[in-house]
C-alpha cells in the first residue's frame, strides 16, 4: 500500500492540476473586465496589465507556497499575501455589482472554490511530507477521548512534550510512566510521593521517559563520533528503506534520521557520506 501511494498521488495530480488551472483561468477571465475598467482611468490603454498582473502574482505566490510546503519549509506569508489579493479582487468585483446580491455571490464563487482546492492540496502535501520525514504526529483516536478523556489528554500532552509522533509509541511511553509512578505510590503513598519521594527518584521518572522517547540519543552523547563503516551501513539502510517507500531523501533528511538513531555526524562529513553512498545533494 505504501509503494502505491506515490503512484496514486501522481495520478490524482494529473487529473486535478488541469482542473485547478482551468478554475484559475475562468476566475481570472470573470474578473478581468471589472478590474480592467477600474484601472483604465489611471493606466489608459495599458489597463489590462493590472488584472493580468494580479492573477499571475496570485498564482506565483500560491505555487511557491506549495513548493515550500513540499520542501517542508513553509512560509505562511506567501499564502497570506495571496489571500489578501484574492480578497481584494473579490471585494472589487462585488462593489462593481452595485449591491446586487446574486451578482456578488457569482463573483465570489470561483475565488472561494479556487482557495478551497489550493488548501486541499496544501493539506495533502503536509500529510505526505509528515509521513515521509516522520514528523507528522498521529492523532489519539476519538473513541479513546470518549471513553477516557482525562488519560487521553495526558497521553496527548506527553506526545506533544516529548515529540512522540507514533500513537503506539505514545501508549508505550504512557505505560512506562504509569509503571514508574505506581512504584512511587507503593513506596511513598498515592498522593504524598510528590513530596516524600527523594528528588533523585522523581528525576529518575523523567529520565526514564526521556530514555524511552529517545532510546538512542541519550547514550550517544558519551560516545565518540561513529566510524566510517558504521555510518555508511546506517546511511545505506536508511536510503534503502526510503527507496522502498518511494521517498527521495536529501542530505539534510539523511543527517536528521542518522542523528535520530543516535549516530553522531558532523556537517562537514555529511557531503562525503552522501557522495559515498551515491545520494543526491537535494531531491529533485
Amino acid at each position: 500500500m505504501t509503494r502505491s501511494l506515490p503512484h496514486a498521488v501522481a495520478l490524482a495530480a494529473c487529473v486535478v492540476a488541469p482542473l485547478v488551472v482551468a478554475l484559475a483561468v475562468l476566475g481570472g477571465i470573470g474578473s478581468f473586465a471589472t478590474l480592467h475598467s477600474l484601472a483604465e482611468p489611471w493606466f489608459g490603454s495599458y489597463g489590462w496589465i493590472v488584472p493580468i498582473g494580479i492573477d499571475v502574482g496570485i498564482l506565483a505566490l500560491l505555487a511557491w507556497d506549495l513548493l515550500m510546503e513540499f520542501a517542508d519549509l513553509p512560509w505562511p506569508v506567501l499564502r497570506w499575501v495571496a489571500w489578501a489579493f484574492i480578497t481584494a479582487t473579490v471585494v472589487l468585483n462585488i462593489a462593481a455589482a452595485h449591491g446586487d446580491a446574486v451578482a456578488g455571490l457569482m463573483h465570489a464563487a470561483m475565488p472561494v472554490l479556487f482557495v478551497t482546492v489550493i488548501e486541499g492540496i496544501r493539506h495533502l502535501i503536509r500529510r505526505l511530507v509528515g509521513l515521509a520525514t516522520g514528523t507528522r504526529r498521529e492523532r489519539v483516536p476519538l473513541s479513546r477521548w470518549i471513553l477516557a478523556p482525562a488519560s487521553s489528554f495526558l497521553l496527548w500532552r506527553r506526545m506533544v512534550l516529548w515529540n512522540i509522533t507514533s500513537y503506539p509509541r505514545g501508549l508505550q511511553l504512557e505505560y512506562l510512566h504509569l509503571q514508574a509512578i505506581s512504584d512511587l505510590h507503593q513506596t511513598h503513598g498515592r498522593w504524598l510521593w510528590r513530596w516524600k519521594a527523594p528528588l533523585s527518584e522523581r528525576i529518575a521518572v523523567r529520565l526514564q521517559l526521556a530514555g524511552a522517547a529517545f532510546p538512542a540519543a541519550v547514550p550517544a552523547q558519551a560516545e565518540q563520533p561513529d566510524g566510517d563503516e558504521q555510518l555508511i551501513r546506517a546511511a545505506q539502510a536508511i536510503v534503502s528503506e526510503a527507496e522502498q517507500r518511494g521517498v527521495r531523501l536529501s542530505q539534510m533528511d539523511l543527517a536528521a534520521q542518522l542523528r535520530a538513531q543516535g549516530h553522531r555526524i558532523a556537517n562537514e562529513r555529511l557531503r562525503w557520506l552522501a557522495t559515498t553512498i551515491g545520494l543526491r545533494r537535494e531531491p529533485v
